[in-house]
């Protein structure tokens, strides 16, 4: 049987956190069979830097406690920062407008993929990640073009040969995580299922996850089928 691991960056937790949804990993992992991880990288935006602050102290006192309890553990497999510095490089030298690199991810974000790298040779790997760029630098690069020519008002350049590094990786997203903890009964809300959906979708984009109107809406359509 092959193991399964899920691995988390920063965005997806602090989606969570901030719609105080913590508490479905617990079951969720127990649901997933697997491992769920994070990166020293994501430790760090996650719980080391925001401890300090705060604003977010409580989170990350959250967060530091599922570490804990071994909800959550962190991966740092010795190859790990090698590749996170590939990734990275690889990454932010895809797209270039007026002769200079556009940076795409970083630290926390390569760590991620760099980690997927590594144990995909062993293991069926998923992403969580909330962060639209990354997000579809893994499933539609070029989109990203699109979006920076839109955004920047000239013309990108796109090194397409590059795109094969971030393929192979399958995404899923908090809203999806919430969902699923919805069909599962692992949440229980005092409404039908289509409001039920509506609000832990709406909480997860309001508190950073990119999810579009009409994926909430599909989101909803599907939320009285059985599972």
């Amino acid at each position: 049987m092959i193991s399964k691991a899920l691995i988390f960056d920063s965005s997806t937790i602090i989606t969570l956190a901030l719609s105080n949804m913590l508490s479905v990993l617990a079951p969720l992992k127990e649901a997933f069979g697997g491992e769920f991880l994070i990166t020293p990288a994501v430790k760090e935006e996650i719980v080391d830097t925001p401890i300090n602050q705060k604003r977010f102290e409580l989170e990350a006192l959250l967060i530091s406690n599922l570490i804990k309890k071994g909800v959550i553990e962190v991966s740092n497999p010795p190859e790990l920062d090698k590749e996170a510095e590939n990734a990275m490089k690889i990454g932010n030298s895809i797209f270039t407008a007026h002769d200079e690199t556009i940076k795409i991810i970083h630290q926390g974000e390569s760590s991620c993929i760099a980690l997927a790298k590594i144990l995909s040779k062993n293991y069926q790997v998923l992403l969580a990640i909330d962060e639209r760029t990354t997000r579809i630098l893994v499933e539609k690069p070029e989109n990203i073009q699109k979006l920076f020519e839109k955004k920047l008002h000239t013309s990108v350049r796109a090194d397409k040969s590059k795109f094969s590094y971030f393929e192979d990786f399958s995404i899923i997203r908090s809203s999806e995580l919430l969902f699923l903890a919805y069909k599962k009964g692992i949440i229980d809300l005092p409404a039908e299922p289509e409001t039920a959906i509506d609000a832990l979708l709406f909480a997860a984009k309001f508190k950073g996850c990119s999810i579009s109107f009409n994926e909430i809406n599909k989101a909803k359509l599907l939320s009285r089928e059985s599972f």
